[in-house]
């Protein structure tokens, strides 16, 4: 990308991503026993796993009277940590301290006791801390500092998986084990990078670990193990992939989703991997879209006969490797160039007040008019244009006698009116502020802040849990939303068909109660209980049109499509293409709620021989809340899972 491109011309180098670490070289070459080494973390890659298995490794072949010992910080251990740090440099071994961050103000005493000793010389003391603004820069002076990342691409990722790998170790048993060894390898990164695609690959970051690829493995020679005990008895199928496969899903990887949409991509990425097909490489899955390995495994246990495998792999990833849609990576960089605005809007803030915008210091209330001016102007043509509109009129009470459907609408619209009127309230006392007409206040200093960065104060959003985070985006967000509900819907329910017409759910400040609040009317009307009815969803209205069994079907327009397209003419989901738009918009869709037991299928089309998925609807392109999910046709379940 150009930001890439820009980076690199900048720093002078000719990538943004550093070879492989190799602990072996780093201590035989970079380190002696009076340098403490400080790796420098990121969420989700923990560096301590794969430097005991190392210290193990050197133990055996260097030095066997070496013990490696390690210590979480952050639970009150720092006097035993000091006393592990005399004893190890008095003896020879290794320490490492975990999570520094966690003890920021005890880190001087640790600096202080390491510059203290006489240490022996195969003595190393590593350390490990996330970024933190206020760690000690008299460590980071003294200390062999290295920044410890999951490796960006798969094939540096199972390159630095190789790396750290015993060759003894990874080759013991038989040919089954170190193929399936290696499958975890690849899944395991495959798990990793989908990071990079955030909210497409994951929804969420997972701090997918070494030491779940360590599990992984343990399982794996335990399971092969008793396959061969299995076997000699006459009565072995091989390795046992059930077991495999549920252990990973309930017990390392799928523990940490917590989505369900995430849980069913591990659950299906598993299937795609772990089976006796996969390990005949790519040609049995020719037919598929994506190849699973997208090489040959190797009959072997050497590990340099893995190791040229990967090595064939692009140093780019394609997000089609993933089974994701081919423009994931164009959605990317319009995801990091947001956040790239949002950072230079930041320090922009910071360069034009006396706090940098942050929590403490003086407040330069002055520079307020430059900083929030295009948001009080903002504010004032949204109040002119669309408020003005409804502003005389009143949201009455709730009463027993409303359907849901009337009481939601009701209460969203006394809601939104309020909120309105609430920052209405905050922005002319700041603009009072400003003008020296008004004393500030802790709160209002506070609001102005969180503006000044382009965010949106969190009092702001208590009523509103499904808000944009930009301030703008905000802001003209809830004067539409007052709009419609005080200006159409107020006038809808008044009516008998106050569904008939399209629903837009973006109208709503809870969008998820609206969809709750239509499913308990549909109980009522057909005198069933809640729990008996699901979402049945169609392209096609006129198949949603019984009364006695869909009483209250409402066509939902404005959804947006991210990561397949839409085939008008099939009525069904389809993989797009590498210059398909990023998004685009469904044509409406009916959905309805309705009793499970007499209309069991959730997707209804005239679409033949389709497919059938369930795909979530979330309030934003992040995927930060869902609303609900629909049961669609596609051409592919497998793909739409990859891309949920």
């Amino acid at each position: 990308s150009a930001l890439t491109q820009f980076s690199c011309e900048a720093m002078g180098v000719s990538s943004l991503s550093p070879p492989a670490l190799s602990l072996q070289r780093l201590q035989g070459e970079e380190t002696h026993s009076k340098l403490p080494i400080l790796f420098i973390t990121t969420p989700g890659a923990d560096p301590s796993q794969e430097l005991e298995e190392f210290a193990k490794q050197y133990a055996q072949e260097s030095c066997p009277s070496l013990k490696f010992h390690a210590i979480s910080m952050g639970g009150g251990q720092n006097d035993d940590a000091l006393r592990l740090i005399q004893e190890a440099a008095k003896n020879g071994d290794w320490v490492c301290l975990k999570n520094l961050h966690l003890v920021i103000s005890w880190v001087p005493l640790l600096e202080k006791e390491i510059k203290s000793l006489e240490p022996h010389k195969d003595f190393r003391c590593w350390l490990t801390t996330e970024p933190h603004a206020k760690f000690p820069p008299i460590l980071l002076e003294t200390a062999l500092k290295i920044t410890y990342e999951a490796p960006p691409g798969v094939k540096k990722n199972m390159l630095r998986t190789l790396e750290s790998w015993n060759e003894n170790w990874f080759g013991m048993g038989n040919e089954i084990r170190s193929q399936v060894i290696f499958l975890c390898a690849h899944f395991h990164a495959i798990m990793q990078e989908r990071r990079t695609y955030i909210p497409q690959g994951w929804t969420k970051f997972y701090e997918f670990s070494q030491s779940d690829l360590q599990s992984a493995c343990e399982t794996v020679s335990i399971l092969v193990k008793a396959g061969d005990v299995a076997k000699q008895a006459g009565n072995g199928i091989g390795i046992d992939w059930a077991t495999l496969i549920g252990v990973m899903e309930l017990a390392i990887y799928g523990s940490r989703v917590d989505n369900e949409f995430d849980s069913k991509l591990v659950k299906e990425y598993l299937g795609m991997f772990f089976k006796s097909d996969t390990l005949d490489g790519p040609r049995k899955n020719a037919n598929s879209a994506i190849q699973i390995p997208p090489f040959d495994i190797p009959g072997s246990t050497h590990m340099a006969d893995f190791r040229a495998r990967v090595e064939q792999l692009p140093d780019l990833d394609n997000p089609q490797s993933f089974g994701m849609a081919p423009n994931a990576d164009r959605s990317l960089q319009r995801i990091n160039s947001t956040k790239v605005i949002a950072m230079l809007r930041t320090l922009a803030a910071a360069g034009g007040s006396a706090d940098g915008g942050g929590g403490g210091g003086n407040v330069d209330i002055k520079a307020w008019k430059a900083q929030l001016g295009p948001l009080f102007q903002l504010w004032d043509t949204v109040s002119k244009t669309q408020l003005s509109k409804v502003k005389s009129i009143e949201v009455r009470n709730v009463t027993p006698d409303d359907p849901p459907v009337v009481a939601f609408v009701l209460m969203d619209s006394m809601e939104a009116g309020k909120l309105g009127d609430r920052i209405s309230n905050s922005l002319t006392t700041m603009q009072k502020v400003i003008a020296g007409t008004a004393l500030s206040t802790p709160d209002i200093i506070a609001e102005a802040k969180f503006l000044i960065r382009s965010e949106v104060p969190p009092a702001w959003t208590a009523t509103w849990p499904s808000a944009p985070e930009d301030a703008t985006v905000f802001l003209q967000g809830l004067g539409k939303r007052i709009e419609a509900l005080k200006g159409d819907w107020l006038k809808r329910i008044t009516t008998r068909n106050a569904l008939e017409q399209p629903v837009a759910l973006s109208d709503f400040l809870r969008p998820d109660v609206f969809l709750n609040a239509l499913r308990q009317q549909t109980a009522r009307s057909l005198a069933v209980s809640i729990d008996s009815l699901h979402l049945v969803a169609s392209f096609e209205q006129h198949l949603l049109s019984d009364a006695s069994m869909s009483p209250l079907p409402v066509n939902v327009q404005g959804l947006i499509l991210e990561g397949c397209s839409f085939d008008e003419a099939k009525r069904l989901l389809v993989e797009g293409q590498r210059n398909s738009p990023l998004t685009s918009v469904l044509p409406p869709l009916t959905v309805a709620w309705m009793a499970r037991a007499a209309h069991p299928d959730r997707a209804v089309s005239s679409a033949k021989s389709a497919m059938s998925v369930s795909m979530p609807i979330y309030v934003a392109l992040s995927r930060e809340r869902l609303i609900g999910e629909v049961v669609l046709h596609t051409d592919s379940s497998r793909q739409r899972i990859l891309n949920a």
